[in-house]
């Protein structure tokens, strides 16, 4: 039922699953990498998708049916499929395209993590725990996006249920735009971060933790909402291709993140970490100023 309020809520529960695996992978096939050796780690991590195709494989029988032709393979609905667009199933793809700019923007920032701040965290963070002589390995910091998740993804879903419980705004797109402030709020971390190694030469751990813990919450709040979005607003007929077009979207992001890490060469990582910090809050806060036109354009639905 798409007025289920379960259905927001899901999603994120959804989410936490895959990232149980994200978060030990990154453990576990970053720290073999560089302790042993990154044929040894890549090598794993091709054991691992091996084995996620099988269960896929075993799997099968419980999907009979997901993904169908409306109607049946020999005589679907065509009638359905070839029903124009109504003026109301117009006004929310309009929403839908916009809202995939808002997930081009949080991605672009978002997947730093996996190139400009990985490389700050090897090269420019202090990770060394002295009590115990050990330095923390570079890559277990991609674990902390898939612990947060796992810890707060129910929190998160929770919180937004019970602020609406209240009466409060608490519309999908809404949920979007905040998740790109409080996405924003963990570069100022970083450009915290950058400061104190211009300072002294390296940067205290603590500032990425609490970089990916503002990111993760931010993508709580954009990611799974967004595909929650997709299955309330899309057309039946065209909600295969809203959701590709939604996953094609994070891949434009993830081009914009790789061409944001290469300017940080030029422009500095501090001017980097800043200057998507502050867009991102301008840009989550325009989101908010335009929320009203945007949900009549929904007729109800978000």
């Amino acid at each position: 039922d798409k007025n289920d309020n379960r259905r927001d809520i899901g999603f994120k529960i959804f989410y936490m699953g895959i990232n149980i695996g994200a978060f030990l992978s990154a453990l576990i096939i970053g720290g073999i990498g560089e302790v042993y050796g990154w044929h040894y780690g890549f090598g794993l991590a091709g054991i691992g998708m091996l084995f996620g195709q099988m269960v896929f494989v075993w799997g099968q029988k419980y999907l009979v049916g997901v993904g169908d032709f409306i109607g049946t393979v020999d005589n679907p609905d065509k009638e359905l499929i070839n029903k124009p667009l109504t003026n109301i199933e117009k006004d929310r793809v309009i929403v839908l395209l916009l809202s995939f700019l808002i997930v081009i923007v949080f991605w672009g920032a978002f997947e730093q993590a996996g190139g400009l701040m990985n490389i700050y965290a090897f090269e420019k963070t202090n990770r060394l725990i002295e009590s115990i002589n050990f330095e923390v390995p570079a890559t277990w910091f991609q674990s902390l996006n898939a612990g947060f998740i796992v810890l707060f993804a129910v929190i998160v879903g929770g919180f937004w249920s019970w602020w609406k419980s209240l009466g409060k705004e608490s519309a999908l797109l809404f949920q979007m735009a905040v998740g790109v402030i409080i996405m924003a709020i963990g570069f100022f971390f970083m450009s915290a971060a950058s400061l104190e190694f211009q300072e002294n030469g390296s940067s205290a751990m603590y500032w990425l933790v609490l970089a990916y813990l503002f990111h993760t919450l931010g993508e709580l709040c954009t990611s799974p909402t967004a595909m929650a979005l997709i299955t309330k607003l899309a057309p039946l007929k065209y909600a295969s291709i809203m959701m590709g077009t939604y996953f094609a979207c994070t891949g434009f992001g993830n081009k914009l993140a790789a061409s944001l890490g290469t300017w940080a060469q030029t422009a500095g990582e501090f001017e980097i970490f800043t200057g998507i910090a502050i867009f991102c809050s301008a840009f989550g806060f325009l989101v908010i100023l335009l929320l009203k036109p945007l949900k009549r354009l929904t007729h109800g639905a978000d």
